[in-house]
């Protein structure tokens, strides 16, 4: 049966999941799975794909899908934020997880210096220190809300670090992130949309400057390792690749981080003797982690566009089409993983998620937030042995189409 469209008829209880607070997500992707793996959602256009198999095939098949779309808006920019970015001469290019030309393993090599197993030693006394001092500023409260008071701001140090960012600079810098992320995932009114595209000139000018100082005073983070890398050299990089690798990173390192720590917060509390027995064997904590990576990732959902015609799961899917391809339903699916909607730490294929992507856009800050979130539970676990939900909390969700996360995680102990 098909609609006015000549795509297929919607599952009415997943086109609901575009609510973007949705709190049954789970639930809903795992009706899609069961009644129609393959779905148009009219009401953005694209078709969602809940499978682990499907959603796998289309990541890693650059061929048939294009990453093009990644970071395209939801919700299409009014005239007067076209207008705004032209005037303050906003111009980024696809450089990393939306780039289909030819120079992207090129850039994506050099940004790997970021991630190498030097810079995470190199990192690791800073992380613990930044860690125990948030909890020490909290622990004698007995309560907390522990995303304003913890993770809010705790990856974007880190990663600030890593590019050489001042860190009192740490709180507009999230700021624009946090528009950044709405106007481009989310569903902004026209009035909101513009207060937002302002911030995102800000953003991209400031970005734009801190290369500039990296020019003149080098140091030891990132941007100052690709303009040693380039010596002047531009077809090894370009001042452009570099200024929107910086502004790539600014926003997908640490939102993405923070949400996946407030979820894996979450799940360990929500878990009946999780949290206890990560508190008495910390040894569980990597395992802990990719399970909770499988279960709750904060980054839900990833985008690819239609080269030519296909076919996914008996779906004819046209040339220009928009796919959505689910990562937490593909984490989710009954024929990839035993028991998939029960959380369990002691899982041995948990590491089997594709919460980071795949192909050749995976994820270049995977490692680094894994060591971050192993810090963190260490941390916390020792710290914080008794930490209970504070209940009868909403536990709200933020409102974007990809990323997952609370927007509070009220705690006591």
């Amino acid at each position: 049966m098909n609609d006015v469209t000549g795509h297929a008829c919607p599952v009415t209880a997943l086109s609901e999941l575009f609510d973007l607070s949705n709190q049954q997500l789970e639930a809903t992707l795992k009706q899609a799975r069961a009644e129609s793996p393959v779905t148009y959602l009219p009401d953005i256009g694209y078709w969602a794909v809940s499978k682990y198999d499907d959603v796998k095939r289309i990541l890693g098949d650059t061929e048939n899908f294009s990453a093009e779309i990644t970071l395209q808006p939801l919700e299409p920019f009014t005239d007067e934020v076209v207008e705004l970015l032209k005037e303050r001469k906003f111009a980024p290019r696809p450089t990393l997880s939306n780039n289909t030309r030819d120079d992207h393993l090129r850039i994506r090599r050099h940004t790997q210096l970021a991630f190498a197993p030097r810079r995470m030693k190199a990192l690791e006394p800073y992380i613990r220190q930044l860690v125990n001092e948030a909890v020490g500023k909290f622990i004698a409260d007995k309560r907390a809300d522990l995303v304003a008071q913890f993770v809010y701001e705790l990856p974007a140090l880190v990663l600030f670090k890593l590019l050489g960012v001042p860190p009192e600079d740490v709180a507009h810098i999230k700021r624009w992130a946090d528009d950044r992320l709405l106007l481009t995932f989310g569903r902004l009114d026209g009035e909101r949309q513009l207060e937002a595209a302002k911030n995102l000139a800000d953003y991209w000018d400031y970005c734009l400057d801190l290369v500039q100082q990296k020019i003149t005073d080098p140091g030891d983070d990132l941007p100052s390792d690709m303009l040693a890398a380039r010596a002047a050299d531009e077809s090894v990089l370009s001042i452009e690749d570099i200024n929107n690798v910086v502004f790539g990173l600014l926003l997908a390192g640490h939102e993405t981080t923070t949400h996946a720590s407030a979820n894996a917060i979450l799940t360990l509390l929500q878990e009946e003797g999780a949290w206890a027995e990560l508190a008495e064997n910390p040894g569980l904590i990597p395992d802990a982690i990719e399970e909770i990576l499988r279960f709750r990732p904060s980054v839900v959902a990833w985008r690819r566009l239609a080269r030519q015609p296909v076919e996914i799961s008996g779906v004819s899917i046209a040339a220009g089409d928009r796919v959505l391809c689910f990562l937490a339903s593909a984490n989710r699916d009954e024929d990839k993983f035993e028991d998939s909607e029960i959380f369990d730490m002691h899982r041995k294929d948990a590491r089997a998620h594709i919460s980071f992507g795949f192909g050749n856009h995976f994820c270049l800050g995977a490692p680094l937030a894994r060591f971050e979130l192993q810090i963190i539970l260490e941390a916390l676990t020792r710290r914080l042995p008794t930490l209970r939900l504070v209940d009868d909390q909403s536990l709200d969700m933020i409102e974007t189409v990809q990323f997952r996360g609370p927007k509070e995680l009220w705690v006591e102990w």
